[in-house]
């Protein structure tokens, strides 16, 4: 035990801080800042089969940066990178599918950014405790919050939604409210951890509770039903850890139940907005599920055609030129993906793919129910465990998690590995 915590130190003392920096930048970066809005307001069209040229230079450099920081420490990394092998599995499968892929050529480059940002969450893995995961997320969230704000009162223009149903909701620097206020949520949680883990440190407490205060006030600021229910459900999830933690045996089901019934709660709330957004004269819509519902209809009509691998990674979605075309022909709007991860998991993988994501979900989970148990990190550990209950409950109404550069895929890889080794615990870490 005492060489685990040798080697450790030795990890930490190597890492400088201007790798401390590029982890931030690429974090920040895998949030889909500033990028989405640039392209709006210098009027360049976002082609969806072609990509977007200056953010495949951006994460290039960063895909060739991580492969340099993985090989000076290829020892180090190889111990940890193949605990999961679901994870390399699921990665596998997306690359070879360029073989059935409906569009080879946008599946095989869209596959291979999948594995750098593969390659990006081991890194992080690897290299970085816990607690020191928690607090680069921290300063990239935090980051966000202020430059939001400040981008926000700057450039209303930008920073504002204009248009019906969503105006006056606050974006920020991203290019809709639902994504500025599922982060927010996110960094409220995280701020709240960061806080009560620095409680006797009261310049730390003041910061934590300043942060706190503004990520949660942009969270409303962004009128995102969602993010709110999934803030308060997983706020709902943290008392009850902390109130339980002398009857350890009994937080698994209560848990389970939270998660259930936030599940439920989360799709209603996420209706409402996206309810407000489909356009109710078209094929006699009203302000229900009936759109979602019709919508995962045709989607499951579309799975039925190819269940067992489906159609290739990240090649069902692509507008009007993609199988999606058919979709929105018949629903009257233009649905941006399945709002709903596990219905996009299997167009893409099929169902082979979808199970071994569920194997790999459930494991982590349980995991990560059995760390807390334990009491191991403390709030550093906890709030592994309510990021992948996040990644859960998002799921139902959103697609996130296994896209090339995305920071979800980027925490599922952490929480992933992290979970499989005691690397992650680090010596010294508040419980």
């Amino acid at each position: 035990m005492q060489s685990v915590t040798v080697a450790t130190e030795v990890k930490r003392e190597s890492i400088f801080w201007w790798e401390k920096a590029f982890a931030v930048a690429g974090l920040l970066l895998s949030t889909g800042a500033f990028f989405p809005l640039w392209r709006e307001g210098s009027g360049v069209a976002f082609n969806p089969v072609q990509g977007d040229i200056i953010m495949q230079g951006l994460w290039s450099g960063i895909y060739l940066v991580t492969f340099f920081l993985l090989f000076v420490r290829f020892r180090q990394v190889v111990s940890l990178a193949f605990k999961d092998k679901l994870l390399w599995l699921l990665v596998g499968l997306a690359l070879v599918s360029v073989l059935w892929s409906e569009v080879p050529g946008i599946t095989l480059r869209r596959s291979v950014a999948l594995l750098g940002t593969t390659f990006f969450g081991i890194y992080l893995a690897s290299c970085y405790s816990r607690q020191e995961l928690l607090k680069l997320l921290i300063w990239t969230l935090g980051l966000s919050a202020v430059l939001s704000l400040g981008f926000t009162l700057l450039l209303p223009s930008l920073g504002l939604h204009h248009n019906f149903p969503h105006f006056g909701a606050m974006r920020g620097i991203y290019v809709n409210k639902n994504v500025l206020g599922r982060l927010m949520a996110l960094a409220a949680l995280a701020w709240l951890m960061y806080s009560l883990n620095n409680h006797k440190n009261h310049k730390e407490r003041i910061v934590g509770l300043c942060f706190l205060g503004i990520s949660a006030g942009i969270m409303f600021l962004s009128t995102s039903k969602t993010a709110l229910a999934v803030f308060f459900i997983l706020l709902f999830v943290f008392l009850i850890y902390l109130y339980r933690s002398g009857r350890r045996r009994n937080i698994l089901p209560v848990l389970l139940i939270v998660l259930v019934a936030g599940s439920s709660g989360t799709m209603l709330a996420n209706n409402l907005n996206l309810a407000a957004t489909i356009p109710f004269h078209h094929n006699g819509l009203d302000p229900t599920l009936s759109g979602r519902t019709q919508l995962w209809q045709l989607v499951w009509d579309m799975i039925q055609q190819r269940p067992w691998l489906g159609y290739g990674y990240s090649a069902f979605w692509l507008n009007w030129t993609g199988p999606s075309g058919y979709i929105w022909s018949v629903i009257g709007w233009n649905p941006p993906d399945a709002h709903n991860f596990y219905l996009d998991m299997w167009l893409q993988l099929g169902l082979v793919g979808l199970a071994i994501f569920a194997v790999s979900l459930f494991s982590n989970l349980f995991k990560a129910l059995a760390m807390i148990a334990r009491r191991k990190n403390g709030f550093a550990g906890m709030f592994l465990l309510l990021l992948l209950a996040g990644m859960i409950m998002y799921g139902i109404t959103d697609s996130s998690i296994l896209i090339q550069n995305s920071i979800y895929w980027i925490l599922y890889v952490v929480i992933s590995l992290q979970l499989r080794t005691k690397h992650g615990e680090g010596k010294g870490e508040k419980a």
